[in-house]
């Protein structure tokens, strides 16, 4: 008989602006569900919108892929509101994706607290909201709220669910009682049946780049695109991902207005998940000098789309050059930045095919394995 687990986040398909964390939930629900009735309580709309998502029935529990999905106006997400869509389904298992979230993580463990509701379990993935990138935005507000749920103990008697050895730490760091801690990596698609399809052709002295993430301080976009105008060639450098700091873009904007006129740089808006294959399959590399990843869907993605990576040092994707299939540079180290963007700028054809041949065979291999599924399923257990 299957389990019936809850699980609360901020954002859910067919959510696109938000980023890796409905793509984990996603995949974690695609590959569990012959194991348990998953219940997703979620947003009514994407990251930012102000209309809710069309042609989605909301406020009642609908069929939604592989799992039942309630979706709800948060300003409508009250505490009373919480406890009856809880109180409503057959879930004894929780599971939080945000320390952070007032309407999917504190109400829930408050109404625990208070024993509204009952749950035999519940665990809760930061979903990187406690890497030092992430804790430096709006940092006094988060310190204040660390500070309270440690006072109120609000956290006391859940199971934490980390996604790497980092993230391990950054929760003992800040919780140095949190014994209970579980490392899990955290799942892709079912690449297994994949074949290598890249086309794209490669001339020495041109390279067409892709960065597919939100425009977002954290994502570190800005220097890149200044860190290009150091580098010879012909480079076409196409950004997609929602603009989720307007301010922040009109830097990158000017910026690009500074480029030296071998860049050409597009903003190309955002994208539906089912295409981002197809699109990375249609560039050479990826860039992504990110401040920190709790996974980084996008790189995974990039390379089974046939891209190597230039990526930051700040994500779980490590030894990259010894692989053969990208970079992963400290961001204080520009000139390795700018070398590793002229070295493929320089590459020609033959030796790019079997780069962008070893970096999808690399992230195929490092996709799900038994392990992973069979701890995700003790944890729900």
């Amino acid at each position: 008989m299957k389990k019936n687990v809850l699980i609360f986040t901020a954002y859910y398909y067919p959510s696109i602006k938000a980023g890796g964390p409905v793509q984990s939930i996603k995949n974690l629900v695609d590959n569990l569900s012959d194991y348990f009735n998953f219940y997703i309580v979620t947003s009514d709309r994407d990251l930012g919108d102000s209309q809710p998502f069309t042609d989605i029935k909301t406020e009642e529990w609908i069929d939604v892929g592989n799992a039942k999905v309630f979706y709800v106006d948060n300003k409508h997400l009250s505490l009373m509101k919480t406890s009856k869509i809880i109180n409503d389904t057959p879930c004894k298992v929780m599971y939080l994706n945000s320390f952070f979230s007032l309407k999917h993580s504190i109400f829930p463990l408050i109404l625990i607290k208070l024993k509204v509701i009952k749950m035999k379990k519940t665990i809760l993935t930061p979903r990187g909201e406690f890497s030092i990138g992430a804790l430096a935005i709006k940092k006094r507000k988060k310190q204040l709220f660390i500070g309270i749920s440690k006072k109120m103990k609000l956290h006391k008697s859940i199971e934490w669910h980390a996604t790497n050895e980092k993230e391990h730490k950054e929760i003992t760091d800040i919780f140095s009682d949190s014994s209970n801690v579980t490392i899990i990596n955290n799942l892709t698609p079912d690449y297994s049946k994949m074949s290598y399809t890249k086309e794209i052709l490669k001339e020495s002295g041109n390279l067409k780049i892709i960065y597919i993430a939100r425009i977002h301080p954290i994502k570190n976009l800005l220097q890149i695109i200044n860190l290009l105008n150091y580098v010879d060639g012909d480079i076409e450098f196409n950004i997609y991902g929602p603009i989720e700091d307007v301010k922040y873009w009109e830097k990158c904007e000017g910026s690009i207005r500074n480029l030296k006129k071998n860049i050409h740089i597009k903003y190309c808006g955002t994208i539906q998940h089912s295409k981002v294959i197809d699109i990375y399959n249609r560039h050479h590399i990826s860039a992504l000098l990110t401040f920190g990843e709790n996974f980084g869907h996008s790189i995974s993605e990039a390379m089974i789309g046939g891209c190597p990576v230039i990526i930051s040092d700040k994500t779980p994707w490590r030894e990259l050059e010894k692989n053969n299939v990208g970079f992963d540079i400290p961001l204080k180290d520009e000139k390795k930045i700018i070398d590793s963007l002229q070295y493929f700028v320089d590459m020609n054809n033959t030796d790019y095919q079997k780069i962008s041949k070893k970096a999808f065979e690399y992230s195929q291999n490092k996709s799900n394995n038994n392990i992973d599924i069979e701890t995700y399923k003790k944890i729900f257990y």
